[in-house]
């Protein structure tokens, strides 16, 4: 009897080829979709990247410093860079050889652009590996003489297609992927698809690729060669596995499996060439280029870890002589928060493959221990190379849930049809039993994969840096923005050039770049400088103009100047900066001359509130008899307390410094902006020539977005209405009190209703009922615990300012009173904090008695609200970056 063939599984020593790639890959709609959604992905974050770059929110730390040593690289000159202000190697701080085998791409698009595009495709294209990994763990429920037929793979396919889909639109969804390609350019996300194409080979056994995918990952970057070192223990553990677990009968060592024995000597190789190549990198090549830079023959990176120590070694010996250190370390909310992030991201999955993300654990932990937040916190490109493993364990966790559940039910009878005169519902369940491969597999997948999705959209929702997402941060694109090409297209390709912080990776792509004001006095010289003090320039203001004019007082000329850029040569004759230049502090001529010496026209904020980072923006005209001495401009931020967070003077706003209030014109509008300020959560904001004399009232909502107060809000006359839409719910109380015979003063007080933390500004809100406000008399506010007085604020009412006086519908006057205690940064949690209010005479001490509205008397004060102190969240990532933000930190 002639032996008919049968299609050998994939897997299996031989393969039978029939039809081409692509018809399979249209076969599969599944991987249809897939493929659209890593083009959307492409588009959405490589727009993204494209405008942080034209945004000027690129830096020369990273992306300059990088691109050069890569553009370098494609010219022929391994790895140099001219950061430090002299020719070096990026060897000095990381060992990324996969940066020189990037660099051809500078021979095709030869822009800087061209990294963040690379940077992004790649992240994407790690989905395409995990869909296919995702498929093969299903398909292990079937033996594999049955994935030969297609009977029975192909049911087992229509259904594990769209959990193997799922899967991969989580990675898709995954923060700490978006986040990465969003963080200027690093070598490690390159790292993430030939992670995940060798944890695809292994399970395929196709070992050359397995070995090239592996190493190429050890090339990455020096730790992250420990993670090809863990594929490559996973290889050999895999191959060992397989053999163990073959079908009764058919068990054997496993060297005696050629295609186990190769991938186990492969899976060896990659491991004891990686761990070589770390100790090289690691404790070798970067010494021997570091000493040359940072006088220390060891990297600097393991100077980040704090209690555990300054060195290698050290940090080594805590683990074994302080372990409750290390654990007091990783048991912080934020670190926690940090793990629980990477195993949200794909729906818990990884929990049930721990063994593969014990793969990752070297760079896990140098990530959760160290004392560096941005590699704690996943909104950087640190996390990057750990994604793989647990989207791997995801998958690997699934297949064996899916393949539990699906052998729990594989009944397929047609018996319950005959049960004696059931009833409809009893049919219904034995239905269910008896059939549950087609009546319950499909529930059982349509839950699997809401279980995925759920997950991975609500984290994307909550966490994520795309479209739709809280974290959703598109850069604003300006006309001062698109003024930049203008001045790079004057520099000639082969000029040594030295630039401000922002400017510098518009201007990398040369053999010698420094920041300015490095380059000068460099080896090789720079004979260009690119300025725009408008942006992040690392110098202060005063320090930059100052090395301009001795510049410009020395060899150096200007060419070309506009709206704070400016471009200057060594060598060029002219030596005055043109009007043209100032245009950013000197925005326009007014139509006529104001008789106002000095008049406000605006007031703004410019914030970015991913950072909590907000510029404030003022505009004055200059009128007829403008005196700079008399009438010299001032900006103040205010406390509700009318405390001085900061001036004109602490925040240096570069217009004051290039264009100073002695050449203003009558006739000239000026905008001065300043640096950046950490806002506290409510801060007013005064500035001269103010005809209202009101301040600006900015609030950072829950939501993390600064908004600005109702102009008006000081003087109207229902405060607590006017307040709710603001601050959400409130309470309070209200008392009255006689503070001279037939003149009664009446009292509200509110409170927001919400919860309150140790460290919290507690604003209360008053609004008191009188003509003027009692001669010899002051409020009182004390903020108590358990009875005890913690803090107060006493004084005349005030509204970020001199209070003032409103009418009612009814015709009393009314003074609105913003007031503000802080709840002390060590305070216990523990029993009950409340707001006290009342009147006395600072002179003797004495209290005014108070009464409610029908008379009764409440003594001498009132208590507005009574509340539990709730721990402090965990800093978020711009909180512990700089701990300025922290009060403002959304709760």
């Amino acid at each position: 009897m002639m032996r008919l063939p049968t299609r050998q599984p994939p897997g299996t020593t031989q393969h039978v080829r029939h039809g081409s790639r692509i018809g399979k890959l249209w076969a599969d709609p599944y991987r249809l979709v897939l493929f659209a959604l890593m083009i959307l992905y492409v588009v959405i974050f490589a727009r993204m990247a494209f405008d942080l770059h034209a945004g000027m929110r690129t830096h020369k730390a990273d992306l300059g410093q990088i691109d050069q040593a890569i553009w370098n690289s494609s010219r022929g000159r391994l790895l140099e860079q001219t950061d430090n202000g002299f020719v070096a190697t990026r060897l000095t701080d990381h060992v990324e050889p996969i940066l020189v085998l990037i660099s051809p791409v500078y021979w095709v698009w030869n822009d800087v652009r061209a990294l963040l595009l690379w940077q992004v495709l790649g992240v994407a294209l790690g989905a395409w590996p995990l869909y296919a990994l995702a498929r093969r763990q299903f398909e292990k429920l079937l033996t594999a003489r049955e994935r030969a037929q297609v009977w029975h793979r192909e049911p087992v396919q229509q259904l594990t297609r769209p959990l193997a889909l799922g899967l991969a639109i989580a990675y898709l969804l995954a923060p700490q992927l978006q986040s990465a390609v969003l963080t200027e350019f690093h070598a490690a996300p390159l790292a993430v698809p030939l992670i995940l194409w060798a944890f695809w080979a292994v399970d395929a056994r196709r070992w050359g690729q397995f070995v090239v995918a592996a190493a190429l990952v050890a090339l990455v970057k020096e730790e992250v060669a420990l993670l090809a070192a863990g594929l490559g223990v996973w290889a050999m553990w895999r191959c060992v596995w397989e053999a163990r677990a073959g079908a009764p009968g058919t068990r054997r060592f496993f060297l005696h499996d050629s295609q186990a024995r190769h991938g186990f000597i492969a899976g060896a190789a990659i491991l004891a060439g990686s761990l070589v190549w770390f100790y090289l990198a690691t404790f070798v090549i970067v010494p021997a280029n570091a000493a040359t830079v940072y006088d220390t023959a060891e990297s600097t990176y393991f100077q980040r870890y704090g209690a555990l120590g300054n060195s290698s070694l050290d940090i080594f010996k805590s683990f074994l002589t302080q372990p409750q250190v290390v654990w007091q370390i990783a048991a912080e909310p934020a670190r926690v928060a940090y793990l629980v992030g990477l195993l949200v991201a794909f729906a818990w999955l990884p929990l049930l493959a721990p063994e593969i993300v014990l793969l990752a654990l070297p760079v896990l932990l140098a990530n959760l221990l160290s004392a560096y937040p941005a590699q704690y916190y996943g909104e950087f490109h640190y996390s990057a190379p750990l994604m793989p493993f647990f989207a791997v364990a995801a998958a690997y966790g699934l297949g064996r849930l899916w393949r539990w559940l699906a052998r729990r039910t594989d009944h397929a009878s047609a018996s319950f049809q005959h049960l004696p005169a059931a009833s409809t519902g009893a049919m219904t369940a034995m239905s269910l039993v008896q059939n549950s491969r087609t009546a319950v597999r499909p529930l059982l997948t349509v839950g699997l994969l809401v279980w995925i999705l759920g997950w991975s959209g609500i984290n994307y929702l909550q966490h994520g840096r795309g479209p739709r997402a809280a974290r959703f941060d598109p850069t604003p694109i300006t006309a001062h923005h698109q003024l930049l090409d203008r001045f790079v297209a004057q520099i000639p390709p082969q000029a040594a050039v030295t630039a401000t912080a922002a400017v510098h990776p518009h201007v990398s792509h040369r053999a010698y770049v420094y920041q300015f004001p490095l380059g000068l006095t460099a080896p090789v010289p720079a004979a260009w400088a690119l300025l725009d003090v408008t942006t992040n320039t690392d110098m202060a203001p005063g320090d930059l103009k100052a090395q301009v004019d001795r510049m410009l007082a020395g060899d150096w000329g200007v060419v070309d100047a506009a709206d704070g850029f400016l471009l200057l040569h060594k060598g060029a004759p002219e030596k005055t900066i043109p009007d043209d230049f100032y245009t950013f502090a000197r925005v326009a001529a007014a139509a006529e001359i104001s008789p106002i010496p000095l008049q406000l026209r605006s007031l703004t904020a410019d914030d970015w509130s991913r950072w909590r980072q907000t510029k404030l923006v003022a505009e004055w005209q200059v009128g007829q008899g403008y005196d700079p001495e008399q009438d010299a401009p001032w900006l103040e931020v205010i406390t509700p307390a009318q405390e001085t967070i900061a001036t004109l003077g602490t925040v240096s706003p570069p217009a004051l410094v290039w264009y100073p209030p002695a050449r203003w014109q009558p006739g000239e509008i000026i905008r001065v902006t300043t640096l950046p300020i950490a806002l506290p959560p409510v801060a007013g904001v005064r500035a001269a020539g103010d005809a209202a004399g009101d301040a600006a009232v900015f609030r950072r909502g829950a939501d993390g977005r600064l908004a600005r107060l109702p102009v008006g809000l000081a003087a109207t006359p229902d405060l607590g209405s006017a307040l709710r839409p603001l601050v959400g719910q409130l309470y309070g109380a209200e008392a009255m009190a006689q503070v001279a015979p037939g003149n009664d003063l009446r009292v509200r007080a509110w409170l927001a209703d919400r919860a309150y933390h140790p460290g919290d500004p507690v604003d209360l809100w008053l609004q008191w009922e009188t003509p003027v406000w009692p001669q010899g008399l002051a409020a009182f506010i004390h903020l108590r615990r358990e009875g005890a007085n913690i803090a107060q604020q006493d004084g005349a009412p005030a509204f970020f300012g001199p209070a003032q006086v409103a009418g009612s519908e009814d015709g009393h006057p009314l003074i609105n009173d913003w007031r503000q205690v802080t709840i002390p940064a060590g305070a216990s949690t523990d029993g009950v904090w409340s707001i006290v209010i009342g009147l006395y005479d600072p002179q003797t001490g004495q209290r005014v008695p108070l009464a409610d509205g029908d008379g009764k008397a409440l003594g001498d004060e009132l208590v507005v609200g009574a509340f539990h102190l709730a721990p402090r969240p965990a800093p978020d990532q711009s909180c512990a970056l700089n701990p300025a933000t922290c009060a403002a930190q959304p709760k």
